[in-house]
């Protein structure tokens, strides 16, 4: 869609700025808002005029003058109402917010497949909502994540393969059974604007998000606006090919570079090496016959200098490292994010990755880890909601 000369965009964009202007530096007043944001003084009275019937900001007695009238101060009200915001992935984990982002409950709960999941999902945010009512608070919407390609308008999740879910109507089922506005994006799209909003990218305007995990995905955060794309499938990197080998071929389910260097990848490499014989702690842990071989493992026993991980941390790191050499060449973005359920082994990768691109790329983009953990996709989902309720906190950090 062409926003050019579209009012209703600007006026989101002022209310936004205003906003978040008062929630940074408030108590402030109408004067100043005009003068720092280089608003005319009528947009502002008109904006503040309408935050105020909200109860989104709320006026603070007057602040001393040399002569003239006191000005009136604004301050922002973080609890004029409360977010339920998703995320949805091995696990399904709720949480409740107030508009300042500030989690005030938090329920986590594992993940069930298919239609059960669905059914799971809106018991989930029903539970939240009968907590929320006890804060005597109106709830202003839903914000879910799922592990999919999201087609956003119409609220469709595309295909999530650890779910079973192909072509759901999410947005459209949640609404009719809640009664409540529901906002359903792509769950690195949701870390993306939470690192945006309290994390890692919190001081920068371009950024890049990459999951590490079953599944790899980035979400692309360029000059304050979440980016997705003519097919709402931008950063959909684990369908990268790392190579003119990969070309002419079909993936169902994952793509190439998930296949290769996701969770599945790296246990697929452990067991072929250990089914060469090589030497490793791995097999001590795997002795009893309970026990399943798992990513984490294989990571936790590189950390450990197991010599047999160590080699596939460094065929894993070369995949990522071409995945970030391509994101930096097309985006060029300030910062790299890496998050996801490996997130705590990271550090391993992105040194490793640093080393490989060295020399290599006209500027490498600072690599770090993500600050939020698992409350980034949540606090994404928060703040989706925040913006799609017409609160316009969050419009410079995604583009509707």
């Amino acid at each position: 869609m062409n926003h050019i000369g579209d009012g209703s965009l600007l006026r989101r964009v002022n209310q936004s700025a205003i906003l978040e202007l008062i929630r940074e530096q408030g108590p402030i007043s109408r004067s100043e808002i005009a003068r720092l944001l280089h608003i005319s003084p009528a947009t502002v009275t008109r904006i503040v005029t309408e935050l105020l019937q909200k109860q989104v900001i709320q006026e603070r007695g007057a602040r001393l003058a040399p002569f003239g009238r006191r000005p009136i101060l604004l301050e922002f009200n973080p609890r004029a109402s409360l977010i339920i915001g998703v995320y949805v992935h091995r696990s399904m984990t709720g949480a409740i917010s107030d508009l300042n982002g500030e989690i005030l409950r938090r329920v986590a709960q594992p993940a069930e497949p298919g239609e059960a999941g669905i059914q799971q999902l809106i018991a989930l945010v029903r539970t939240l909502y009968d907590m929320a009512r006890e804060y005597e608070l109106p709830v202003r919407g839903v914000g879910i994540g799922a592990p999919s390609i999201v087609f956003y308008r119409e609220g469709v999740v595309a295909w999530a393969p650890s779910l079973g879910w192909r072509n759901v109507p999410l947005k459209a089922l949640l609404e009719q059974a809640l009664g409540l506005p529901v906002f359903v994006e792509n769950e690195v799209n949701l870390i993306a604007l939470g690192e945006s909003w309290r994390g890692a990218g919190r001081d920068v305007d371009n950024l890049v998000c990459i999951s590490l995990g079953a599944g790899i995905g980035a979400g692309i955060v360029l000059s304050g606006f979440l980016y997705r794309g003519a097919h709402c499938a931008a950063g959909e990197i684990g369908y990268l090919l790392p190579g003119t080998q990969y070309l002419g071929r079909s993936y169902e389910g994952f793509g190439c570079l998930e296949d290769l260097a996701g969770s599945v990848g790296i246990v697929r490499r452990a067991q072929e090496k250990l089914a060469s014989d090589q030497s490793s702690i791995l097999r001590e842990w795997l002795e009893d016959k309970d026990v399943q071989l798992t990513a984490e493992m294989v990571l936790l026993a590189a950390r450990r200098g197991d010599g047999c991980a160590l080699q596939i941390v460094d065929e894993i790191a070369d995949h990522l490292a071409l995945a970030v050499a391509s994101l930096s060449c097309v985006l060029d973005p300030h910062r790299i994010i890496f998050s996801g359920d490996l997130v705590e082994f990271a550090d391993m990768f992105i040194e490793r990755i640093t080393a490989r691109l060295n020399g290599a790329l006209p500027y490498i983009p600072e690599l770090v880890i993500s600050q939020l953990g698992t409350d980034a996709a949540v606090l994404g989902a928060l703040a989706m909601a925040l913006f799609e309720t017409d609160e316009g906190v969050f419009v410079q950090k995604m583009q509707a």
